[in-house]
């Protein structure tokens, strides 16, 4: 996506008076109440590279449930470790993937998924479920995982993408998540603003077509707020928001939403 948005100069937000945020609670944007630990493991994909992956957990009160997180195209885990501490910290295990499939001219979105398949089975607790979650293509990696897995219990799509191929003609989306439009799992699309970082909203086609699933666009908000931690040399690429207070309550506001999403599936019991 990245590529697409370094051909025009980057907007600016400027927001004033009340933004419309959803409703969303301000304690589940803090960190939870739970002490973490994390752990660097890693796995030989099917495709013959190494898939490194971080598993963040809670030193008590977890469930039965293990997030397992995607980052977006050419990003790596360190872009959303941050979630995976965050979700740990309000007691859910979360495993951060780094993919090592993709390269600058393919997604290998199928062996992504693939990989997030394998990672998830390697940290799930035994006869545990897993709600599979993914940024910008990371989420349609989590996807097609979430479609292939019994034990899938969720997913939560942060600005997911979805790529150019595959599709059923005349369904209303052309992309490989088409194929995966059946999804039998509930499942949170959370969306930015429409633009070339997030292919123009092109999963929001695919999310409307999934009978399970809920779409909340997060109004102002840009392709870049979905990362944790936050990379503010995005904000050249995909825009930035002004004043800095207003992309504070958006990250928030996302932050939220997202654990609310993850605690009502994942949630320590």
């Amino acid at each position: 996506m990245a590529l697409l948005a370094a051909c025009a100069p980057a907007a600016i937000t400027r927001v004033t008076g009340d933004p419309g945020l959803p409703a969303s609670d301000p304690a589940l944007a803090a960190p939870g109440p739970f002490a973490t630990t994390s752990e660097p493991g890693s796995l030989r994909s099917a495709f013959g590279c190494t898939v490194e992956f971080e598993l963040h957990r809670p030193t008590e009160g977890a469930g039965g449930v293990t997030v397992v997180l995607a980052h977006g195209f050419l990003r790596s885990l360190a872009s959303m470790r941050g979630w995976a501490a965050h979700l740990a910290s309000h007691g859910v295990p979360t495993a951060v993937v780094s993919f090592c499939n993709s390269t600058p001219f393919a997604g290998r979105h199928d062996r992504n998924a693939a990989d997030l398949r394998a990672v998830a089975d390697a940290v799930r607790a035994p006869g545990g479920g897993v709600l599979y979650a993914g940024f910008s293509a990371g989420g349609l990696a989590a996807l097609l995982a979430a479609a292939d897995d019994p034990g899938a219990v969720a997913l939560l799509g942060l600005d997911a993408v979805d790529s150019g191929r595959g599709g059923r003609p005349g369904d209303g989306a052309s992309g490989l998540a088409s194929d995966a439009a059946d999804l039998p799992v509930p499942a949170l699309f959370l969306a930015a603003e429409p633009s070339a970082c997030n292919a123009d909203g092109n999963m929001l086609p695919v999310a409307a077509r999934i009978a399970s699933a809920a779409v909340v666009r997060v109004p102002n908000a840009t392709h870049c707020h979905f990362e944790d931690p936050y990379a503010p040399a995005c904000e050249r690429l995909c825009g930035r928001v002004e004043p800095p207070a207003a992309a504070d309550a958006i990250r928030a506001t996302i932050r939220a939403l997202a654990t609310d999403w993850v605690l009502t599936y994942a949630g320590p019991p």
